[in-house]
Formats: C-alpha cells, structure tokens, sequence
C-alpha cells in the first residue's frame, strides 16, 4: 500500500479477532480506512491526507477493545 500504513494484530484467540473487528467494523464509514479479519489476525489499512490522526485514533480504538476483553 504506497502512502499509506498497514498494522497487522495478532490476538490470541480467534474469537477475540472476531470481537474486535464487529466492535470496529461500525466505523468503517468512509474509503480511508480498511479493516481485514484472517483468523486470529486483525490488518488494519489507512490512507489518506490525515493519516498520523487516523493511526493514532484506529490504534487507540483497538487498544480499548483489547482493554475491554481483558
């Protein structure tokens, strides 16, 4: 992906991916950012003009699901 940023969490269990990615799958309202589920996997795709705000708001997002499920 040229000009843009890939993240690649692996979770431990297939099931908390799963969770993670319905909670997250909701803010998927525009072409920025891409959200992918591969077994325990989660890849997040962003880009875009603002893309230092969209990493820092997508990895904060996925760290309070992480909280959450612990």
């Amino acid at each position: 992906m040229k000009g843009g940023f890939v993240a690649r969490i692996k979770f431990d269990s297939i099931r908390d991916a799963e969770i993670v990615y319905k909670a997250l799958s909701v803010e998927l309202l525009n072409e920025e950012a891409k959200l992918y589920l591969d077994r325990d996997t989660l890849t997040l795709m962003l880009r875009g003009e603002s893309l230092r705000a969209g990493v820092n708001s997508w990895l904060r997002l996925i760290k309070v699901c992480i909280d959450v499920l612990r």
